[in-house]
């Protein structure tokens, strides 16, 4: 399976911009897999499979947010703090940087006889780094179809010291990549906890900005940072307060609940959100409970 985090992040931020729901085929084109393998997760994950609505020439339709959550679940497991192992062109032996005359310029072959692989292998990482938000792979001339050798070769630098090759990650890198990434989610849970203090709602787009990264990234930042903070604020999310409803409720469906949330607070009475979080709600716990209470 060779569908990275970033590509997956890319397909869910395109999708989300056109459906609330998402079929079969979607999941197929999230993971980058065939309509079969997704046939298959199904059949293993029953109570996920029992989720979806059925639509239109009886369509499975999954909620956006649960569908892309599961997908996700799939390809990379639960714990996405793991370090990713990416395929490509093997590391260097030692870091250093491929040697070039100025101006010289190369193609594919030129890169994979420095590289000693295949121009097949250079070729993929390039397309599969082309739209990395941070380091893409340096792009080539639309006429000779060429790079510039001083780019690809600060790009194999940067590729050698700090990216995963076949063995997997040093442990130098996983401790740096740790400490950063600690560093930034610590920014991002400030960055909220200032927001709900000012009474702002925080969307992706606007800390993206903020911090220099794609919107896809920043939404799987503040995901984070919103299961830190939002609950030590009483907040719950929208799709919380289905699990709250009343025991009544209880033979309902995980659909049927759903649906019966969005019914709920349609009403005038119903609590507004506090805040929104990325592209989700919450709302104030013991409001939705007194809320709840009264509409039972």
């Amino acid at each position: 399976m060779t569908t990275t985090k970033e590509q997956f992040e890319q397909r869910a931020a395109e999708l989300q911009r056109n459906a609330r729901e998402l079929t079969r085929k979607d999941f197929a084109h999230l993971a980058g897999v065939a309509e079969k393998t997704v046939r298959n997760w199904l059949d293993a994950d029953p109570d996920f499979a029992a989720t979806a609505r059925t639509g239109a020439r009886r369509a499975q339709l999954f909620p956006f947010e649960e569908g892309a959550q599961w997908v996700r679940k799939q390809l990379f497991g639960p714990n996405e703090d793991a370090p990713e192992v990416k395929t490509g062109p093997r590391l260097a032996a030692e870091p250093r940087r491929m040697t070039y005359t100025p101006d010289e310029r190369w193609r594919w072959v030129d890169m994979a006889r420095l590289r000693g692989v295949t121009p097949t292998a250079v070729r993929v990482l390039a397309a599969d780094y082309r739209d990395h938000p941070e380091r893409p792979f340096p792009p080539r001339d639309e006429f000779d179809h060429m790079c510039d050798a001083s780019e690809v070769s600060a790009w194999f630098f940067w590729y050698d010291t700090t990216r995963p090759g076949y063995t997997g990650p040093r442990p130098a890198e996983i401790t740096a990549a740790s400490g950063t990434n600690d560093t930034r989610r610590k920014e991002v849970i400030r960055r909220l906890i200032t927001a709900l203090g000012n009474g702002e709602s925080l969307p992706s787009r606007d800390l993206a900005e903020e911090l220099g990264v794609s919107a896809d990234v920043a939404a799987r930042y503040l995901r984070q940072a919103a299961e830190a903070v939002l609950p030590e604020h009483g907040l719950i999310s929208r799709g919380q307060i289905a699990e709250r409803l009343p025991t009544t409720a209880a033979a309902l469906t995980p659909e049927q609940r759903r649906e019966r949330v969005k019914t709920l607070l349609k009403r005038k009475s119903a609590p507004a959100p506090v805040t929104t979080v990325a592209s989700t709600p919450y709302y104030n716990e013991t409001a939705v409970a007194e809320f709840l209470a009264s509409s039972a």
